[in-house]
């Protein structure tokens, strides 16, 4: 029997800010208990010290027998979500999801722009702010980021930036918490979002739908473990659906993802613009829009685990950045 190791950080109720992007504890059991009905053993860790042991002595020749699904989402580093996937490739053990260089560059989020621009993707002008300076190269109204963030975290409705005095109020705040700082245009159109699955050259684009939240911004405010306070709209233009759709897989080959990504998109006069992408997206079924995109679909929760697990394992067998661990455990 095959055994699914949940590699992860758990929601901390008395750290919000530093664990907003983790799972909560139902989550993980969710996750448990459904992987576990699909015929595997599944084994939960959260402790740093633990994974590494753990698959340090997973026994050489049978690695292909275990997989790791990366739900470590760290803090502070620009690598954070890449220490699951570097680990595993290094010691040659399956895992889900994206590899470390995606995970590091899209979490970049003005590197991930700039990439994007130049393969001929629509996204808005931006700059990248380490100190404070008197005024944005771009004309207000700005909207202001933290560039390698997640879960909307370090964004209220504050953020979005009208002339100079707000702008010499606000920047100096954000910095200190939150540099580097991205700063874009401000869109005034409703946001979208788009779900990928699958590995290169056979990927999927789930339903698209609008995300409508009470402000009209997507932020921290709303961030909630325990129920969805956004609200998806499935009703896009076929228009819009068709760019949408073949957009985001032109994406997802150019950056080579693996496995599953979300891709978050705004429009301004009804022209969609990328905005970022998640590599490392939730799997919650109350609160994490990728799962609730592939329920629209008509397939269960568990289709989706089971899909993502054969992924990894996939992955693991045709990619040839797992090429240097499987040699080290021969």
């Amino acid at each position: 029997m095959k055994t699914v190791i949940l590699a992860c950080d758990i929601y901390n109720p008395d750290d919000p800010k530093r664990s907003q992007e983790w799972e909560s504890e139902e989550t993980i059991s969710l996750m448990e208990n459904t992987i576990r009905s699909l015929g595997y053993n599944v084994v939960s860790l959260s402790d740093a010290k633990e994974i590494t042991s753990v698959l340090s002595n997973i026994p050489k020749g049978n690695r292909e027998n275990w997989i790791v699904w990366n739900l470590v989402e760290g803090y502070t580093s620009t690598s954070r979500e890449a220490y699951i996937p570097a680990l595993c490739e290094y010691l040659g053990i399956p895992h889900t999801g994206s590899s470390a260089s995606v995970q590091c560059f899209t979490l970049d989020k003005f590197k991930t722009k700039l990439f994007l621009h130049s393969m001929g993707i629509r996204v808005t002008d931006s700059e990248l702010l380490t100190e404070f300076q008197t005024k944005p190269k771009i004309k207000f109204p700005v909207f202001v980021k933290p560039n390698g963030e997640g879960s909307s975290l370090g964004i209220s409705e504050s953020n979005t930036i009208q002339d100079q005095g707000e702008w010499e109020d606000t920047i100096p705040k954000l910095l200190e918490e939150h540099s580097p700082l991205l700063i874009e245009p401000f869109l005034t159109g409703r946001e979208i979002t788009v779900g990928v699955i699958g590995n290169l050259n056979h990927y999927q684009v789930l339903p698209i739908a609008y995300v409508d939240t009470p402000s009209g911004i997507y932020h921290e405010g709303i961030k909630s473990k325990s129920e969805f306070l956004e609200s998806l709209d499935f009703e896009v233009p076929i228009a819009l659906q068709k760019e949408l759709e073949s957009t985001s897989l032109k994406i997802a080959k150019f950056l080579g993802s693996s496995g599953y990504i979300r891709i978050d998109y705004k429009l301004e006069k009804e022209i969609p613009y990328c905005l970022e992408v998640n590599a490392t997206p939730g799997f919650s079924k109350i609160y994490s829009t990728l799962a609730m995109l592939w329920e629209k679909s008509g397939k269960s929760y568990s289709e989706l685990l089971e899909l993502c697990i054969n992924l990894g394992f996939e992955e693991y067998q045709t990619h040839p950045r797992y090429q240097y661990g499987k040699d080290q455990n021969v």
